[in-house]
């Protein structure tokens, strides 16, 4: 592993920015578990930068998303639905009661099931997005002739289900399409690899057509394991999907069944992520680390260890180009916390500090849980 002296580490926190990251309803408290591991063992006191989490502006968010589909989430008064089909667009007045225009809203951009709105709903997708976009600019912002590897960390993004005018798999907005299109401001191209559990589909819709940027998703695959909610003809996810026009053969996937363990994955690392990574020679590259495939986490479909998917992570990291980490899925928030802090822990003191951690620390509140 490259010595932590050759790398700059950027960690995205403050203890505002967790309190709005605690509100996502599929995972509420996990970010305080995740800064407050991290915390006690020293670790945000010794990286090399703190990166000040910020609200992203709509303009920012509209670089990628529907505008009408940003205003609603923003609780902006100027949205409306039209109850007609040449008018679908949401421009005109309806003609239907308040209660149903809203329900009508929330079905179209998503805020339903999986994304059921709540309170703080707006400031929660300008911080994560908003802090994405500023690890991004971390990175875009870094002198040309340092020569130390760039890592800015997020963990509290990686939301890489939502679509351009839909909230999905709850995910509100997508951090990470935004975090990419901000890369691409200095970076010509861009590889994003996504871990998660789940198919990587809104980042991958998004650059379906790009040659610029290659998306590579390790994921769970079969008919009816989200997002293949639709079961379109080759389902979401498929290895037989490699991009469009452009952008052939700059997707791809990597759909697997139940039960990946840490000696696949490194498989996969070595024959499918390595090769592409060195075939694409991209500038910069993005690293979903969704934990929600850790043995313990309640989905129950894949068999990894905390350690053998930090091990992946941190290779990936080694490949030393400068290097956006975001997280993602991971329903067990004591395993998520777990791996999280320990690939920041393995950066920043190194593995031989690292596997002496056989004990929490006193003080944490952590310990509790």
């Amino acid at each position: 592993m490259m010595s932590n002296k050759r790398r700059q580490i950027g960690y995205a926190y403050s203890p505002e920015y967790t309190k709005l990251a605690d509100l996502l309803p599929s995972n509420i408290g996990r970010a305080s578990l995740v800064d407050d591991l991290i915390r006690s063992h020293d670790l945000i006191a010794q990286c090399h930068d703190i990166i000040s989490p910020c609200f992203a502006s709509k303009d920012q968010l509209t670089a990628y998303h529907d505008s009408k589909f940003i205003s609603y989430l923003l609780n902006e008064e100027d949205v409306t639905y039209s109850d007609s089909e040449d008018e679908s667009d949401g421009s005109a007045h309806s003609s239907l009661p308040n209660e149903d225009v809203d329900r009508r809203l929330q079905e179209r951009f998503g805020l339903e099931f999986d994304c059921p709105g709540f309170d703080g709903l707006d400031k929660y997708i300008q911080a994560i997005s908003g802090t994405t976009i500023a690890c991004a600019r971390y990175l875009t912002s870094r002198n040309a002739n340092n020569d130390k590897q760039q890592v800015a960390i997020n963990w509290h993004g990686g939301r890489h289900h939502a679509r351009k005018d839909k909230c999905s798999g709850f995910c509100y907005v997508n951090d990470i399409v935004l975090g990419i299109l901000e890369l691409r401001k200095r970076f010509e191209t861009v590889m994003y690899i996504d871990l998660d559990l789940h198919h990587g589909d809104g980042v991958e819709t998004a650059f379906a057509y790009s040659n610029k940027v290659l998306t590579l998703s390790v994921h769970r695959y079969d008919r009816g394991f989200f997002p293949d909610i639709l079961l379109r003809v080759l389902g979401s996810g498929n290895s037989k999907f490699c991009g469009k026009g452009r952008g052939q053969n700059y997707t791809i996937n990597v759909g697997l069944r139940a039960g990946l363990n840490d000696t696949s994955l490194r498989r996969i690392l070595r024959d499918v992520i390595r090769p592409a990574f060195e075939r694409f020679q991209p500038e910069a590259v993005v690293l979903q680390c969704g934990a929600d495939g850790l043995a313990r986490d309640p989905t129950k479909e894949w068999n990894l260890s905390i350690r053998g998917i930090s091990s992946v992570i941190l290779d990936i990291i080694d490949f030393g180009k400068p290097t956006l980490v975001v997280g993602g899925g991971g329903y067990n928030h004591l395993d998520a916390a777990r791996l999280w802090c320990l690939v920041l822990g393995e950066l920043l003191v190194g593995k031989e500090v690292t596997e002496k951690w056989d004990m929490i620390p006193e003080g944490s509140n952590f310990i509790h849980k």
